[in-house]
């Protein structure tokens, strides 16, 4: 979707799933079909001496298949998927070259999540209509639900290449290459479907968030601006926008925004976190503890609010609070090495020396280089 969760970990905030409105195709059939109904009428009237009735079985196999697609097509509208593949389902077997019907039954499979079968479906309308965008638009969202995501990825490609104004097909490439760690890649695709619609939001949020990765903080701090100027009630952009004005120094800008935020939505433990973070940034100790204990209250689980509130009580000097608060975060997160190396400086003020040097070396033995330089300077001994 991207959201500042945890430290250094982003989670994209993605636009809904999209299926193609079946409607327009509908109503060139549906008038098609009443142009029908109205010669055979004409010929019931001319020959009614010999011929009694003429039953909807006498219609040729083709205008079955379109009365029967356009009764799915109905279902479909009014959320009836099952009954709506139900005539598809006939309408491809009185037409089984009825690429439209293929096309809506993958559609209606969708939002059945019957994943697997929306891409057979898909498949079938491809080889029917090779060069239809919607296609390959549409078995790309099948395949990302189902996990396929290379797959998705080089039908997201197709689309675009087939119709390089369709914005989606661009914007979800880039989020699968974001996800993939691709960014400049990502970044590509997010500008060509800016380019192809101007007011895509979600596509300014996701470059903001790529700007981000790609430390370019002041351009992603004008993309998430542009959100809110498109969309002033996008609050995501608007916690995100903090966290790129704090990786740009601008922490004043930065507590602006959350400080928006948080009078907006008061239940996000990543906000208080976050702004608690900005507070310990501009030294403001007990503001900060205040933002991660509220971070807690909201969710006792989660260990990054736990951990950075043990930094500062580090900070305040009281270092009982700060070994509790990081062996808390330890409990929840037994890899964090972050709070090992907390808990170590409260052990040493607390003249723990052991469990000081214990705590340095499982950070260092989790990956954080600063643990073997503490242990070494306090001269830890194996």
């Amino acid at each position: 979707m991207l959201l500042e969760r945890k430290k250094s970990k982003d989670c994209r905030v993605m636009a809904n799933k999209s299926t193609f409105n079946m409607s327009g195709y509908t109503t060139s059939l549906m008038q098609k079909i009443l142009l029908l109904a109205a010669s055979l009428s004409l010929s019931v009237t001319a020959a009614r001496a010999q011929v009694d009735t003429v039953r909807a079985s006498t219609l040729p196999p083709a205008q079955q298949a379109e009365k029967l697609y356009n009764s799915g097509v109905s279902k479909y509208n009014g959320k009836n998927y099952r009954a709506a593949v139900q005539d598809f389902d006939k309408a491809l077997a009185l037409r089984p070259d009825f690429a439209k019907a293929f096309y809506n039954r993958a559609t209606t499979r969708y939002e059945l999540k019957e994943y697997q079968l929306a891409v057979q479906d898909y498949d079938q309308a491809i080889k029917l209509e090779a060069t239809s965008f919607s296609n390959y638009f549409g078995r790309a969202q099948a395949q990302e639900a189902a996990g396929m995501r290379p797959e998705a990825e080089q039908d997201y490609g197709r689309a675009a290449e087939i119709k390089p104004d369709y914005a989606p097909a661009w914007y979800y490439r880039g989020a699968l290459r974001f996800e993939k760690g691709e960014f400049q890649e990502a970044k590509a695709d997010f500008d060509q479907a800016i380019k192809a619609d101007p007011n895509y939001a979600y596509a300014y949020h996701d470059r903001a968030s790529t700007q981000r990765k790609l430390n370019n903080f002041d351009a992603a701090v004008q993309d998430y601006t542009k959100v809110l100027g498109l969309q002033p009630d996008f609050l995501p952009a608007l916690l995100n926008r903090a966290a790129a004005r704090r990786r740009a120094n601008d922490l004043k800008g930065a507590m602006t925004d959350y400080n928006t935020y948080i009078s907006k939505k008061q239940d996000n433990p990543i906000a208080y976190t976050n702004r608690g973070s900005a507070r310990y940034e501009a030294a403001d100790y007990k503001a900060a503890v205040e933002d991660f204990s509220k971070a807690i209250e909201l969710d006792a689980n989660y260990a990054f609010a736990w951990n950075n509130r043990a930094a500062a009580h580090l900070k305040l000097e009281d270092y009982k609070s700060a070994a509790a608060d990081a062996a808390k975060a330890i409990a929840l997160n037994a890899q964090y090495a972050e709070a090992y190396m907390n808990r170590g400086h409260a052990r040493e003020m607390l003249r723990d020396a052991p469990g000081a040097c214990q705590d340095w070396k499982k950070a260092a033995e989790l990956g954080l280089e600063t643990g073997s330089s503490y242990a070494a300077n306090s001269g830890c001994t194996e």
